[in-house]
């Protein structure tokens, strides 16, 4: 899958990871162990390279891909795939203009965007970030103590960008986002830039791709009451989990199985004490006069 907003560094590291899982499986495929000293060895070039090259820190050139491939015991698809993936990773980042104000943390997320197939995503504090209009993200951003105020165009910009996502002509994000009911209640800017975000929501829950669910504050304690999270699911691997926590701490981007075998129940788990979408948009529109000053 090629979308408008792959990403070549998340790419890269994630080309890098499977080689070193490929290289550590060989004894089963190969039936030997092979070191990254042999593998630089075969693919005539420095021990260094082929550590930087699965740390996802070298810039790849598919020929050495495809041969460590072959050299691991890959299967045909796990070379077209990963070939392919090394092809595009030397492509311009699509956030580029943006980089001042993209942590390593969120250049994770959002190069897990740029490929997956499908997010779900919670939130207890606000309405999810590829759901904001401009004016929200403006008063967000002017709120905020860890925005540098010189770099407020950049964040606004660089939020609007990621949305795009949703809209890929060929392969548009598919987004099921589960908000609690206590976030429509917390006014962000002036009445009118709620009325303008709860009309935004309304609007884009017509959308086939995107699923809008409100968890209701009489669902008490549930399986995410801890924090928001952001579960990534793709085509071709497993998924991934972004955690959010405060800005000033960051955030950590997860793609290890038992992480996201847990998230994919606690979403399931949200899901069934949240809403139907036909529901929480009907709550979203009423509730949209108690801004109306």
């Amino acid at each position: 899958m090629m979308t408008s907003r792959s990403d070549a560094g998340w790419l890269r590291r994630r080309v890098g990871r499977e080689l070193r899982t490929l290289r550590e499986r060989a004894p089963e495929r190969v039936g030997r162990r092979i070191s990254t000293s042999e593998a630089a060895t075969e693919l005539g070039c420095t021990q260094p390279k082929i550590t930087s090259m699965e740390q996802g820190k070298y810039r790849l050139q598919w020929r050495d891909v495809r041969d460590l491939l072959e050299l691991y015991g890959a299967t045909d698809s796990e070379k077209t795939r990963l070939v392919n993936w090394a092809k595009r990773s030397n492509e311009p980042i699509w956030w580029a203009p943006f980089s001042e104000v993209v942590e390593d943390w969120f250049a994770e997320l959002i190069g897990g965007e740029g490929e997956a197939e499908r997010e779900i995503t919670y939130e207890h504090g606000l309405i999810p970030g590829l759901l904001q209009t401009r004016k929200y993200i403006e008063a967000l951003t002017r709120a905020s103590p860890v925005v540098n105020q010189q770099y407020h165009d950049l964040v606004v910009g660089l939020r609007i960008e990621r949305q795009h996502r949703l809209f890929d002509d060929e392969y548009p994000l598919k987004l099921e986002a589960l908000i609690e009911e206590s976030v429509l209640s917390r006014p962000v800017g002036s009445e009118g830039v709620m009325r303008e975000q709860f009309a935004h929501l309304v609007s884009l829950g017509n959308y086939d791709n995107i699923d809008i669910r409100v968890v209701p504050t009489s669902a008490g304690a549930h399986a995410a009451i801890d924090g928001s999270f952001i579960l990534l699911e793709f085509e071709e691997f497993q998924p991934a989990v972004y955690l959010q926590q405060h800005p000033v701490v960051g955030a950590r981007y997860s793609d290890e199985r038992e992480v996201a075998d847990v998230y994919t129940d606690i979403a399931k788990q949200v899901r069934d004490v949240a809403y139907s979408q036909e529901v929480s948009l009907e709550l979203i529109d009423s509730m949209s006069r108690d801004f109306s000053g």
